[in-house]
């Protein structure tokens, strides 16, 4: 379905955050968000505080006291009760409006018609007192504020979601119910959902079953998803703000002390090891607590035929309902470490999900490579694009993958050159690359193995990269652009990397090194295909003029 075009004074107002003309006009009433939120504000904005407050408490540790950290915790507090203070909203017959703000006031106006999601966020705190956030995603939400309703109860949720969506049918679930109201499993309660047949899913869909095959045991694929040295590696820039602090605060607590002097005992090769065994073990325990807490119950399922729901978390449960008219393609991601124990993970590539998704929603998340196949196929309504072969790029390409290996390892080893003439490197050291330089050799064969891209009816398929491989599908009807890019070592080889443009996902999609010849050619063949007009923008000399 295409919506209707929105006048240009709406959608100027729109992308200004400001009300269209005459909205002010509206004899809607504002209404006010739940006063419960006064007790949600004070303790959420305290939470926020605490890498201050904990500065704090280690500055008093060692004898200082930074009285200012607890007044400017105070303030967060109070800034928290102003914001439910300062903030109101309207749904009118064209547009819904959020007005906040206490010393610089704003009123975000949409118009309904461009609302194409909606996300109930229920954290602990919300549900410990029976409220929600709602949050509204609409076609312009890359770039304005974000529209959210944050205090919501919890019987409330249901009329207003089903009223700001309007058009799409609702199931009337909401994101605090219970796990045991989840939809039902396609074998009616079976352990094992990931052979259930393409006549069984059509059916549980129809029904408004879940056709995820998420269960408990896929936790296993927590610690090969990486998100625990992302959390180690925040953890290790927040330690090193805190030890610039003060003169090196961090090492003049006694327990940090003790900690460096017993390391400085230990030999090197042994405190190597023991380091490193420590840190892929806090790593895997909070990758497995982040998977638990994030996608536990996690369900998808259809109310009807445009109407999709994805709902889970375990402390903090989240629903999302989408309108899959506004679907633009799939990712399927295969990072290394999940391919190495045949796992993978699923996200839509959708518009109107808002700048904190970025256009892409988790459909399922990292567990066996067959369910994860199952329902990319059950989302898009297609298996052909996910199962396909796809055209490799010829040995040019193939040549590419080792030249950018091998300069890698070159650099390595002029850092370590000018690392040993300056005394800083052993010259045993140098037995390092007789593991790089064949690691190099298998991850270029690796990259050059996952390169490809096939061009069908009505979608684009591209696949590239080793360590953090993706095969993404796109719509051909949701290319707004192309650009094809040639470095000079492309040129000399005769080379492209072809990027679809899409106001969904990620916006850029790039097929990478790929015959120039046959970039020209796809974008020939999407420009045909597809019934609206295409822009085709090239960064490069012209085209006439390409070898």
């Amino acid at each position: 379905m295409t919506s209707h075009p929105v006048p240009d004074d709406a959608e100027s107002a729109e992308r200004s955050g400001m009300p269209s003309p005459g909205a002010d006009a509206d004899a809607t009433p504002w209404r006010r968000l739940d006063p419960r939120m006064l007790l949600v504000h004070p303790v959420r904005e305290l939470i926020r505080y605490l890498p201050v407050l904990l500065l704090a408490v280690v500055a008093g540790s060692v004898g200082g006291e930074p009285w200012w950290t607890y007044v400017l915790s105070g303030l967060g507090v109070v800034v928290g009760l102003l914001r439910w203070v300062t903030t109101s909203y309207r749904i009118t017959d064209t547009h819904v409006q959020v007005r906040r703000g206490f010393l610089n006031r704003r009123t975000l106006s949409v118009p309904r018609e461009r609302i194409r999601s909606v996300d109930v966020d229920a954290s602990l705190l919300h549900r410990l007192v029976g409220l929600a956030v709602v949050k509204v995603g609409t076609s312009a939400s890359h770039g304005q504020d974000g529209l959210d309703f944050d205090g919501v109860a919890v019987s409330e949720i249901p009329g207003l979601r089903a009223e700001l969506l309007r058009g799409i049918e609702q199931d009337g679930t909401d994101a605090t119910a219970p796990s045991d109201a989840a939809p039902a499993p396609l074998d009616g309660g079976s352990a094992t959902r990931g052979g259930t047949s393409a006549s069984a899913m059509a059916d549980a869909e129809a029904a408004g079953r879940d056709f995820s095959g998420w269960r408990w045991s896929w936790a296993r694929f927590a610690p090969f998803t990486l998100t625990g040295v992302g959390s180690l590696l925040a953890a290790a820039f927040f330690a090193l703000q805190l030890q610039f602090f003060d003169g090196g605060l961090l090492v003049r607590l006694p327990i940090v002390r003790a900690g460096l002097d017993a390391a400085g005992r230990v030999p090197p090769v042994e405190l190597v090891l023991a380091g490193a065994i420590v840190l892929i073990a806090a790593a895997s325990v909070i990758a497995l607590a982040r998977y638990v807490l994030s996608y536990s119950g996690f369900t998808i399922w259809r109310s009807d035929a445009t109407t999709l729901h994805v709902r889970h978390g375990l402390l903090r449960t989240r629903q999302v309902t989408l309108d899959e008219r506004r679907l633009r393609g799939v990712s399927l991601n295969e990072p290394l470490s999940l391919r190495a124990v045949g796992a993978a993970s699923v996200h839509a590539i959708m518009t109107g999900l808002g700048r904190d998704r970025a256009g892409l929603l988790v459909v399922e998340p990292a567990g066996p490579r067959a369910d994860g196949m199952r329902v990319a196929s059950a989302v898009l309504g297609d298996a052909e694009p996910l199962t396909c072969e796809l055209q490799r790029h010829g040995p040019r390409a193939h040549r590419r993958r080792y030249t950018r290996a091998a300069t890698g390892v070159a650099l390595l080893a002029a850092a370590a050159l000018a690392a040993q003439a300056l005394g800083y490197l052993h010259p045993l050291a140098w037995t390092a690359f007789a593991a790089i330089v064949p690691a190099a050799c298998l991850l270029a064969e690796d990259r050059w193995r996952g390169l490809g891209h096939a061009l069908l009816p009505g979608r684009l398929v591209t696949r590239h990269g080793s360590l953090a491989r993706k095969r993404v599908v796109l719509d051909t009807a949701g290319i707004i652009g192309f650009t094809v890019r040639r470095s000079f070592f492309q040129r000399r080889a005769g080379l492209a990397t072809l990027i679809a443009t899409t106001a969904a996902g990620r916006h850029r999609y790039s097929i990478p090194d790929i015959p120039v010849d046959e970039a020209w050619r796809i974008a020939d063949e999407v420009l045909v295909r597809t019934p609206r007009a295409v822009e085709l923008a090239v960064v490069d000399p012209a085209r006439d003029s390409a070898p």
